[in-house]
């Protein structure tokens, strides 16, 4: 009898999650963003917030509350009620090195988040100054082996994927160029400074240079990815002149605070997969240099265990340790 009642206590408990997730949502949706206003990242996420409104029949809010590389927002988020109607919108940096350079981040990934979906990849792209006089991945390394440390490489801070890139390709090519970092916000400061060679070398994703390529002061050699991308054919992978190279993670995905119902998530997943379908959105993120991806969650969960298990081996390998 005991049995009996609580198997029909456990249905109806799953029928009326299976109900609640049926009629979700029911009032507006707020996605909070640990991105930068105006970044590509930033532009993703508001993007989909509008496709989802449009799908949902309700208000996709789409909140910006950057700093501490996103870590602010997701200790927000991790507090949050499961409910669906509070989700994070971030990226690889804060989900997976943050927490390899931050003691103090606040927040685990595998015990405080459910994720949703990776909705797009943003590969990083080698750039140098044109006035180095370098025109490929062989050439650099080649330069780099001849020339220590005479090589200066940008990052927006210690533990970005930038910074991790870098020294992922020290390593891996066996040369020494110096890190620069800079503030978060001057992107802009780095693209200035490697235009005019105070700079030699950075890795940005494509829509970060895109506006500067015509002028000729910076050069593309590659993209660290595994296939060559729709946007620039013609550019050879980093990785088929260093094979050994490791590839550091860089896309932007929806995850959700722990205890999130498993229907309502799967109907996020379900929702952001069919925006991102949608020719528009397609090549709105194509134009800059992004990948779609909608992931599923179970695909987005192994790649961050896997993901996260190849940086720590790297920042191991580098150095870094948290702080």
């Amino acid at each position: 009898m005991i049995f009996k009642s609580a198997c029909i206590a456990a249905a109806l408990v799953a029928a009326t999650l299976t109900a609640r997730a049926q009629s979700y949502p029911e009032r507006p949706v707020r996605i909070v963003s640990g991105l930068l206003p105006g970044t590509s990242g930033d532009m993703v996420g508001r993007m989909l917030a509008e496709k989802l409104s449009v799908q949902m029949r309700q208000p996709v809010i789409f909140e910006n509350r950057p700093g501490a590389n996103g870590q602010i927002a997701a200790k927000a988020m991790k507090q949050s009620t499961p409910d669906g109607y509070n989700l994070l919108f971030t990226a690889s940096s804060t989900m997976v090195t943050a927490p390899l350079i931050s003691a103090t981040t606040g927040f685990d990934v595998f015990k405080d988040f459910v994720p949703i979906t990776q909705a797009a990849a943003a590969p990083l792209y080698l750039v140098v100054s044109s006035e180095a006089g370098i025109s490929s991945t062989e050439e650099l390394i080649e330069y780099a082996k001849k020339n220590p440390g005479k090589l200066n490489y940008g990052s927006v801070g210690r533990g970005s994927v930038f910074h991790f890139q870098g020294e992922a390709l020290n390593v891996a090519a066996g040369i020494n160029m110096v890190h620069v970092p800079y503030a978060a916000s001057n992107m802009s400061n780095i693209i200035g400074d490697l235009m005019t060679d105070r700079l030699q070398v950075f890795f940005p994703a494509y829509s970060a240079v895109l506006g500067v390529l015509p002028l000729g002061k910076v050069k593309l050699l590659g993209v660290f990815a595994d296939q060559r991308l729709p946007q620039r054919p013609e550019l050879p992978l980093v990785k088929d002149a260093i094979p050994a190279l490791t590839t550091v993670p860089s896309w932007f995905g929806l995850f959700g605070p722990i205890g999130l119902d498993a229907a309502i998530g799967a109907r996020l997943e379900s929702e952001v997969r069919t925006a991102l379908k949608d020719p528009d959105v397609v090549r709105k993120l194509e134009d800059v240099g992004m990948v779609p991806l909608g992931s599923t969650s179970f695909e987005m969960a192994a790649q961050l265990d896997r993901q996260t298990r190849e940086m720590k081996q790297l920042a191991a390998q580098i150095g870094i340790k948290p702080e």
